[in-house]
Order: structure tokens, then C-alpha cells, then sequence
């Protein structure tokens, strides 16, 4: 998806979805992804603290946001290719990815990242650290 061949109503849903603007009800793209039925949207969201942790979220308010089935990446091997990476193409076998925790709300935000469907279900596939 270009930024530039956005709708107004795709940017609308995109602000309902981060929190900016009420949602009434789940909306849906018009390429039919159901993304707002599921989980939230998938992200990765990086934090002052050098936290790096992919999860779902359907709101996110100034410095803080919330992620569900959330994930925390503990390392990361060079071909991955850094943070980037892990949003285009996910979690690599070489990679510490730990639990999935429920729910998380995070503050001191510096960066978040879209995911993409690659991205997401290596997430979903990696295998919990230490386990």
C-alpha cells in the first residue's frame, strides 16, 4: 500500500483503528481484509528503554499504547537486518523471541512499526526462547 494512493476514507479507518477518532463499529478495507475483526493491527513497536515487541493494538494514545498477544524479541541475528527487518520479514531461526503475553501497555515510545504479512505470521511461528 503507497501512502500516496491512500482514500480519505482508508485514512479515516487507519485513525479509528490507532485510537484518534471513535469507531462505532469494526470497519473493513476495501480489499476486504478483515484485520479489524481479528486481533487489531499487527506492529512493532520500539521503546526508550531499547524494548523491541511485536503485538496486536486497536488504540494508541500519545506516548502509551496497548498490544495484545504481544511479543518481545530478545535478539536478533545480523541477516535479519535490525528492526526493519523484523517488520518486513519477521523473526528469523537465529533470533530470541520470547512468550506471548496477553496484554501489555507501553509508554516511552520512540518508534512503531507496521508489520508486514510475512512479518507477522514469522511472529506468530517463532519458537519461545529457552523452551
Amino acid at each position: 500500500m503507497d501512502i500516496d494512493d491512500l482514500t480519505y476514507g482508508q485514512m479515516k479507518e487507519i485513525a479509528q483503528r490507532l485510537g484518534f477518532v471513535a469507531s462505532p463499529q469494526p470497519q473493513h478495507h476495501e480489499d476486504k481484509n478483515k484485520i479489524a475483526d481479528g486481533p487489531g493491527i499487527p506492529v512493532i513497536v520500539c521503546t526508550d528503554k531499547r524494548g523491541v515487541i511485536f503485538g496486536y493494538t486497536t488504540n494508541y494514545h500519545g506516548d502509551q499504547i496497548t498490544l495484545t498477544q504481544a511479543r518481545m524479541c530478545l535478539y536478533w541475528s545480523a541477516e535479519v537486518g535490525g528492526v526493519f527487518g523484523l517488520a518486513e520479514k519477521g523473526p528469523t531461526k537465529n533470533c530470541k523471541i520470547s512468550a506471548t503475553a496477553p496484554s501489555i501497555t507501553l509508554n516511552g515510545i520512540t518508534a512503531i512499526f507496521s508489520v508486514d504479512e510475512a512479518a507477522e505470521n514469522a511472529w506468530r511461528n517463532a519458537p519461545i526462547q529457552g523452551r
